[in-house]
């Protein structure tokens, strides 16, 4: 039986959305938390009308540009990471997502996107995690773009003002003027 509204057959719908997809995120200019909400929701099937805890019926999300992520001076400083590996107090590594985007990019976004999936079935964490795949730059192995299915489009990176020309700089409103009187 077709679908109403396209010719695809109820069946065939069915296996798309049991199907594991391969979505390509660019995380040029982006926040490693809205990589990384885009992701859970991915990575824990969220978006599929099939939807249930006690399946994992996620995709595979491929993350690339990892190193051109986008934070303030700030938030750089400011998000850590605390990993305790004994149960001794004081034991507690605390790592910060500068010393991640230094030492290995993918791996601010796999902590990240750590963070926002869902406690209820911490059976299938690892699971999730392991269909994550972060690269650095666009280097992406060939076996893992052939499987690529969709992708995710992304904001388009702001310009700088030296790639402005001069009518564009002229023709944009001023919103305030400085009078003569105006002193600092």
């Amino acid at each position: 039986m077709v679908v109403p509204g396209t010719s695809v057959s109820r069946a065939s719908a069915l296996a798309a959305s049991f199907a594991r997809n391969w979505y390509l995120i660019d995380a040029t200019w982006q926040h490693p938390t809205l990589v990384a909400k885009k992701c859970s929701t991915l990575l824990q099937a969220r978006h599929k009308p099939i939807f249930a805890w006690k399946q994992d019926s996620g995709d595979h999300v491929v993350v690339i540009n990892c190193a051109q992520l986008a934070m303030s001076e700030f938030e750089w400083e400011f998000h850590r990471f605390t990993e305790n590996k004994t149960t001794r107090p004081g034991d507690n590594r605390v790592t910060y997502a500068w010393e991640f985007l230094r030492d290995n990019p993918g791996q601010l976004i796999r902590k990240t996107t750590k963070l926002y999936l869902e406690n209820k079935r911490i059976d299938f964490r690892d699971a999730w995690l392991s269909r994550l795949h972060c690269f650095k730059d666009e280097n992406v192995p060939d076996h893992i773009l052939q499987r690529i299915n969709f992708m995710l489009p992304r904001k388009k990176p702001p310009r700088k003002l030296s790639q402005y020309s001069k009518e564009e700089i002229d023709s944009f409103p001023i919103i305030w003027a400085k009078d003569d009187q105006y002193k600092y």
